[in-house]
């Protein structure tokens, strides 16, 4: 005689009360994390002649208050991985450099150690936040906008201005704020009020148009991510478009791909309508001139890791923590930096355990691809908001196995949500 089927057991009211109350807590945490990495992306605290930027304290203190309501997960391959980088790093410092700056290393290792800090989410609270990703944008879009429609009227003079309304002090230091939109004229390059300068704020636009192609599919807000874009005339923000539209197809149904396909092609033509090739045409030869933009983007940094690779002992050890050069228009791949400050070892060692963190049940691993591209060749090692926006979008949420099927009744795979 077989024994009896095992029904589930049935969630008390209590249990659904205290899931209830941690997916909002999830949700959250979210929220004032992006509120920190737009509206306080610009501030700092602390000394005045190096201060924190105020995004770092935000996002620890949302994490805490998710560590003591929420149960975090103990991800025993992050923790080591992390140890590793932690130990090599050190070592390649004390043993090998011949100087290096103490605060320099302390703020590499402060940055990535919120990727260890990972949450049971459910797919519904990840949407949850995704929407709010996207709805915040809507607003710093409008935001754009508002910038255009002033400065075409009475003029960008009239723009609410940051460095004048924030005393020097509480302000972050090394960004062009104020950029025109090409050399000579007198119109400039809007940064929604609040953002760092433009880039920023056309790379938030980016994945705001990301996810709602990716997950929300609602068009019309991708329309207005994608016209707002161009409304930024910088360029990162469109390269990493460009470089996720691949990714992005793979997920996309042939509806959601012909419209995404018809819009591009109006975009085009209104943008060759409004000469917007020929305000931006100049960036285009930037890759052959030295220290032009493009150069110190994606030219400079090869050849840095070339002539660093060139001396056997950076295999284990490198210049020192802080001691690459330094110049307002050069950029430093992560890789870059990791490597020529620390080792070839270490560099490998960081570069896998932010692979492993971005990938570990991730709830999507479509932009966990897209956020490891936009992190190697649009951000910097100890930019905050670089590693902290990858915090935010993807390694604190694990993504809860609810063994649910899909309407088709094939399993679905929690870890790939979108």
């Amino acid at each position: 005689m077989s024994p009896p089927a095992e029904h589930p057991r049935e969630i008390e009211p209590d249990e659904q009360k205290t899931e209830a109350f941690r997916q909002n807590v999830i949700f959250g945490m979210f929220v004032a994390m992006m509120i920190g990495m737009t509206l306080f992306e610009k501030i700092g605290v602390g000394p005045a002649d190096a201060p924190v930027a105020l995004i770092v304290p935000i996002t620890f203190a949302a994490l805490g208050a998710g560590i003591l309501f929420a149960k975090p997960l103990i991800r025993f391959e992050r923790m080591l991985l992390y140890f590793a980088v932690v130990v090599t790093s050190a070592l390649s410092n004390v043993l090998f450099a011949n100087t290096f700056s103490v605060t320099s290393l302390l703020l590499y290792f402060v940055l990535y150690l919120p990727l260890l800090v990972a949450f049971d989410t459910t797919e519904a609270t990840y949407r949850r936040c995704l929407s709010f990703f996207s709805t915040a944008m809507l607003v710093f879009g409008a935001a754009v906008w508002a910038q255009h429609a002033i400065q075409f009227s009475i003029g960008w003079r009239y723009w609410p201005n940051l460095d004048k309304l924030v005393p020097p002090a509480y302000l972050i230091p090394q960004f062009v704020y104020m950029q025109p939109i090409r050399y000579g004229m007198d119109f400039m390059k809007p940064q929604g009020f609040v953002f760092l300068e433009v880039s920023f704020v056309s790379q938030f636009l980016a994945f705001a148009l990301i996810i709602e192609l990716l997950f929300l599919q609602r068009m019309w807000r991708a329309a207005f991510f994608a016209a707002t874009l161009f409304a930024t005339f910088a360029g990162t923000g469109m390269l990493l478009v460009l470089a996720a539209l691949p990714i992005i197809f793979t997920r996309t149904n042939t509806r959601t791909f012909v419209i995404i396909l018809i819009t591009a092609v109006i975009a085009l033509f209104v943008a060759f309508q409004l000469h917007w090739f020929d305000l931006v045409a100049d960036r285009l030869n930037e890759f052959q001139r030295a220290g032009s933009s493009g150069s110190s983007r994606f030219i400079d940094p090869l050849d840095r890791i070339r002539r660093a690779l060139a001396d056997p002992t950076a295999i284990y050890s490198g210049v020192g923590a802080g001691q690459i050069e330094r110049a307002m228009n050069i950029f430093w791949w992560p890789i870059v930096k990791a490597t020529v400050e620390y080792g070839l070892i270490q560099g490998i060692l960081f570069y896998v355990f932010f692979i492993v963190s971005l990938f570990d049940r991730a709830p999507s691993r479509q932009l966990s691809m897209i956020l490891i591209l936009w992190f190697s060749f649009e951000g910097t090692l100890l930019t905050p908001l670089n590693p902290l926006m990858c915090v935010m979008l993807s390694t604190m949420f694990v993504l809860r196995d609810q063994r649910s099927t899909r309407r088709n009744g094939r399993p679905r795979d929690a870890a790939a949500l979108a």
